[in-house]
């Protein structure tokens, strides 16, 4: 009788501190950090040297036991070209990905980004939409949809409307990648304008959020702005040039990218300025050398913060002392109510 109540105070005890140990906290990897990391693994991707971080045992050891406290928060389109945490070259408890097709913001969508950014705490939120979008592609073009897929795509019509209001006499292709960067920003609005969380903690500077088009042909990703956005977004073009590294970065691999993220026959709607830009591929291979060797570094940073513990993801330490405490009061109760029952 004695160690059943013992066990029953040390519940009531340590279930507040566990509530605690899960609540609002700084992560330990900034806006500006993490937006790096993005970009230079996903740097390392398309160049072909990935370095396939945190996949060991060891990895999934440590994130089974201290829980999980991701970097990003991802929305991105259900395409089986768009492998998130491979085009990032990210492992195991580094990045919280939301997939869906066309990359929407609906209420499942927004409440698993509020699940990433507020209960995980991830610095960065970032929409990533994709070239050849198969469900922006058939709002734009009228294809005739069936099933659930109308009530799923009809969060992209306003985005689509919007690109052929601001592009008349646009050539198809043209259209769509219009469409394709619209839709990013229009899920951006809808999480902005539905979740005051989200939208709370990025008033506060605790997220980043930020919209990107990934060109399923170069494998790079691009992070897109948009002049005088009326949303959070805005705080994504400072955050991004924080770090300079980064940045530079970045500036290379926009410049590898075509405007619009088309392939190779879309390249005659490309501005003229990209004449200059065709001399610029051979400067990815030379940030190939540095980006390389600031991976050790980031990647000892994406350790630390995973060793530090999850600072939201609410199952750490005084969570697995509460599951002990009641494996060990099931057992106690056990032994004496069903394997012992006439023991008094």
């Amino acid at each position: 009788m004695f160690i059943k109540r013992l066990v029953l105070i040390l519940l009531f005890i340590l279930a507040p501190i566990a509530a605690l140990a899960s609540s609002d906290a700084a992560h330990p990897v900034s806006p500006e950090q993490a937006l790096q990391m993005l970009s230079e693994g996903n740097l390392r991707f398309a160049l072909g040297q990935p370095a396939h971080p945190n996949t060991s045992f060891s990895r999934r050891l440590l994130t089974t036991t201290d829980g999980q406290a991701p970097f990003a928060t991802v929305i991105a389109c259900s395409d089986s070209r768009v492998p998130v945490e491979i085009l990032f070259d990210q492992g195991v408890g580094d990045l919280f990905v939301i997939k869906v097709a066309g990359n929407v913001a609906d209420t499942d969508e927004i409440g698993s980004a509020e699940y990433g950014v507020d209960h995980l705490g991830t610095p960065v939120l970032m929409v990533l939409g994709h070239t050849y979008c198969g469900a922006v592609t058939a709002v734009t073009t009228g294809a005739e949809v069936h099933g659930s897929i109308p009530k799923l795509v009809d969060n992209i019509v306003p985005a689509v409307e919007k690109a052929k209001h601001e592009h008349p006499g646009a050539e198809q292709a043209e259209l769509i990648n219009a469409a394709i960067e619209a839709n990013v920003w229009q899920a951006v609005d809808d999480i902005m304008t539905k979740s005051h969380a989200i939208a709370e903690r990025a008033a506060a500077g605790k997220v980043v959020v930020v919209g990107a088009i990934y060109d399923i042909l170069t494998g790079k990703v691009r992070i897109i702005e948009r002049a005088g956005a009326a949303t959070a977004a805005a705080h994504a073009a400072p955050a991004a040039h924080a770090a300079p590294e980064a940045h530079a970065e970045a500036a290379a691999t926009e410049k590898e990218t075509p405007a619009h993220g088309d392939k190779a026959p879309a390249e005659k709607h490309a501005e003229p300025a990209k004449a200059e830009k065709k001399a610029e591929p051979a400067k990815a291979e030379e940030h190939a050398a540095p980006a390389a060797a600031k991976d050790a570094a980031h990647e000892e940073k994406a350790a630390a913060h995973a060793e530090e513990g999850s600072s939201g993801g609410g199952f750490g330490f005084f969570s697995f002392i509460i599951f002990v405490l009641l494996l060990i009061g099931a057992v106690f109760i056990l032994d004496k109510k069903v394997l012992n029952p006439e023991d008094k």
